[in-house]
């Protein structure tokens, strides 16, 4: 289905801005009402974005284990080891999504999806692919190749999304486009299947 046919799906963004043992983000209360808030407003899934996976390699998986007995989940965690990913899905990730960044070489990702076909890829982006593996290399080049590997579900975001035009002939390729910005969740005509962005800068009605 070409992402054109209809809007682009907005899925809401869950910061986890890290946790420690005086400081905790989401009470069990928090997490319910933050649920309640988005189921009320009809959304199906959301993008955990988890900077303590990210960032000190300590995933809060129980956050994601909560969450996914409401929506489909969507979970970025940093994994530097294609074996990781078995922990996210088993804490109930829908995808599960290994980053360019923390990525130790291009081959943990195959040892991913030996493990699960419910790998995704998400782009890290400074003027360029963030990422030793992929260091100089186009961003089209690089999507074809983890295609070609067998995933197809990618996270790459908005301002570069239309690098990829000619990837949509790639068979149950899913395109998600990530942004930061207020107001970008209208802009849903660009040619990704979602677009994920802060749950705090979405409107009702968006």
């Amino acid at each position: 289905m070409q992402a054109d046919a209809k809007k682009a799906e907005l899925i809401p963004l869950l910061l986890l801005r890290g946790r420690t043992l005086l400081f905790k983000e989401y009470s069990k209360r928090a997490l319910s009402e933050f649920s309640k808030d988005l189921r009320r407003r009809n959304f199906e899934r959301i993008y955990i974005m988890d900077l303590d996976g990210l960032e000190r390699n300590r995933p809060q998986l129980d956050i994601v284990q909560r969450l996914s007995d409401d929506f489909g989940i969507l979970y970025e965690g940093g994994p530097r080891r294609g074996a990781n990913i078995v922990d996210f899905i088993m804490a109930g990730a829908e995808v599960a999504y290994m980053n360019s960044a923390s990525l130790e070489s291009f081959d943990e990702l195959e040892i991913a999806l030996s493990y699960t076909e419910n790998v995704g890829f998400k782009v890290d982006w400074d003027h360029g692919i963030i990422g030793e593996p992929f260091k100089d290399r186009a961003l089209r080049d690089v999507v074809q190749d983890c295609a070609k590997l067998g995933i197809r579900d990618f996270v790459v975001p908005v301002e570069v999304i239309s690098q990829l035009g000619s990837i949509r002939s790639v068979p149950n390729l899913v395109l998600r486009a990530i942004a930061d910005r207020p107001g970008d969740e209208n802009a849903r005509d660009i040619d990704a299947d979602s677009i994920i962005i802060d749950h705090e800068l979405i409107k009702d009605g968006s």
